[in-house]
């Protein structure tokens, strides 16, 4: 049984101290214009999340009344590796019939999700942590708003940095490695954070 307190440091752990993109380098995905507009990066960040929920309900299910029960354990990967994607274009397909102008701008940031390795990753690691599946949600939940987040931020100080003042060298790519590395020298701080019983 999961006391609040659990739970709390799961999803605090979650956002900050395992930030899927700013310290395990999972959330980055191929949607390049996401880092660039804030907009579409709330948009992604909410298709993500959306995924990783599912994924993780749909994991923890798949590991635990089918794999683990007939000791296949080893599968897991190849599994969820097909899982992702396949509950990424049943998602699509819901929208296109059921939500049609939801899908129209929600589509392509689907669409990019398959690639991106925030969800298996996240599939993989409540499974392999053992967590429950109170937890294995709420850790789901947390890391997706802690991507939307990251990539959000992330996006919003591209749009402010002026790159006319910026030294010619630093401008582009390399600016933006900056700032992603400062954004996670931002979260070491919080390495580590887990609360425990008094």
């Amino acid at each position: 049984m999961n006391t609040a307190l659990e739970l709390a440091g799961v999803a605090l752990a979650a956002l900050l101290s395992e930030n899927m993109v700013l310290v395990s380098s999972m959330g980055v995905g191929t949607d390049r214009k996401a880092f660039q507009d804030p907009r579409r990066a709330l948009r992604l960040g909410t298709c993500l999340t959306l995924v990783m929920v599912l994924g993780g309900l749909c994991a923890w299910l798949l590991d635990h009344l089918v794999l683990g029960l007939l000791g296949w354990e080893h599968l897991r990967l190849l599994c969820f590796a097909l899982l992702i994607p396949g509950l990424v274009a049943s998602l699509r397909k819901f929208f296109r019939v059921c939500v049609p102008l939801l899908s129209q701008r929600w589509d392509d940031c689907l669409a990019a999700i398959p690639t991106n390795c925030a969800a298996l990753g996240s599939a993989l690691l409540i499974t392999q942590r053992g967590y429950g599946l109170l937890t294995a949600l709420v850790f789901t939940l947390c890391a997706g708003i802690g991507v939307t987040l990251a990539v959000a931020s992330f996006a919003s100080l591209q749009s402010e940095v002026d790159l006319d003042r910026c030294p010619r060298p630093f401008r582009g790519l390399p600016i933006q490695l900056i700032t992603a590395g400062l954004m996670a020298m931002g979260l070491m701080g919080f390495y580590g954070l887990h609360l425990t019983h008094a």
